[in-house]
């Protein structure tokens, strides 16, 4: 069996908009399940289906944005103010097996898709409810706002100019937080035949990922700052040197016997080694560390620093654009066509980033 049938037979509805919700819906659709997404009819369908770049035409049906999220789906534009439309919305749910939603409650109530109704139509499917912070909580919550309220634009750029992720991370991790709730559903409902009702917070799901800043916090009582791409318990690790030829890379240095190797191909002077021999020493003195660093790496050219670098296995990343990275021979099998909505030249970013080799228990593939 491939990854692309693992869900055959699986059937979801998608009362969601946006990204949190698309997504998972979408890693869904890719590991074959029949994913019915329901959209405002009234309004135009999701909202992202006009939220074009300047270098998108108005001749196409939807957006690049929409694509990113809309793999793999029958979409239907349902008015749910109209009985009618409503009962189509309900036909699809008595069949679900799925169904994730992200509506907020007094708008669902008012609809007739609030989860109690749900379970009422459907009792044996999975429920996941997306909302901003709590069930009960009408706040709305972009992305943005999600990066403000829970710390994370405090700590993006510097502290002159702050900056926000530069794609919607906390919708993205609340998608991963929805699929593992998908999956433990179907694993409970296989073990004991019963449903699950799961809610997801935005705001709790980028909690979750505070990870170090928050222990850093908890622990040792440090409010994180803005440091751009430096890391607060680790140098060199995010600094960026360039190279003579203008070729900009980042370190990723973690240990005292990389930073030997680092010194080793840089050419760095003994007292300096003695100076920053510990990584206590370089994350203390990390800004003359940036500059002693800086200066013997503009004295070498990127191929012969970049050969050095692998041969010694120095952790460190050349700085690309997505031009360069979406052309890599790696990444042209997550390209996916996607033909939904009118478009015929939409492309999409798989969900998949795993493979997987199915095992029987004599051993066989």
């Amino acid at each position: 069996m491939e990854l692309s049938q693992i869900l055959q037979g699986i059937k979801v509805v998608e009362l969601a908009s946006v990204l949190a919700g698309p997504l998972a819906g979408s890693f869904l659709a890719e590991l074959g399940a029949e994913v019915v997404k329901i959209e405002n009819g009234p309004a135009g369908g999701d909202v992202t289906r006009n939220w074009k770049l300047p270098e998108e035409s108005n001749e196409h049906g939807v957006g690049a944005y929409y694509h990113s999220a809309n793999y793999g789906k029958k979409v239907c534009l349902l008015d749910l103010k109209s009985e009618m439309d409503k009962s189509k919305l309900y036909d699809y749910c008595r069949e679900a097996d799925i169904i994730l939603s992200n509506y907020q409650k007094l708008t669902a109530e008012k609809l007739g898709v609030d989860l109690e109704k749900l379970r009422n139509i459907n009792p044996k499917a999975i429920l996941v409810q997306l909302n901003a912070f709590d069930y009960d909580d009408p706040r709305p919550g972009y992305d943005l706002v999600m990066q403000a309220e829970s710390g994370f634009i405090s700590m993006c750029g510097h502290e002159s100019e702050l900056a926000k992720m530069p794609v919607a991370m906390i919708d993205i991790l609340a998608a991963h937080q929805i699929k593992e709730a998908v999956l433990i559903g179907l694993m409970q409902r296989n073990r004991s035949g019963h449903a699950s009702v799961f809610h997801v917070s935005l705001y709790k799901s980028a909690l979750s990922a505070l990870v170090n800043q928050a222990t850093n916090f908890l622990m040792a009582n440090h409010v994180a700052k803005p440091m751009g791409t430096l890391h607060p318990n680790i140098a060199p690790y995010g600094e960026i040197i360039t190279s003579a030829d203008g070729v900009r890379l980042m370190l990723a240095v973690g240990s005292e016997r990389q930073f030997e190797k680092l010194a080793n191909v840089l050419g760095l002077s003994e007292d300096k080694r003695i100076k920053y021999e510990t990584n206590h020493k370089r994350v203390v003195q990390r800004d003359q560390l940036q500059r002693d660093l800086q200066y013997l790496t503009a004295q070498k050219l990127s191929e012969s620093l970049v050969s050095e670098l692998e041969k010694e296995q120095i952790p460190f990343a050349k700085v690309r654009d997505l031009e360069q990275v979406l052309t890599d021979t790696q990444s042209l099998p997550m390209i996916l066509p996607n033909n939904i909505a009118g478009r015929s030249d939409g492309k999409y970013i798989s969900n998949l980033a795993f493979s997987a080799d199915f095992i029987q228990a004599n051993g066989s593939h």
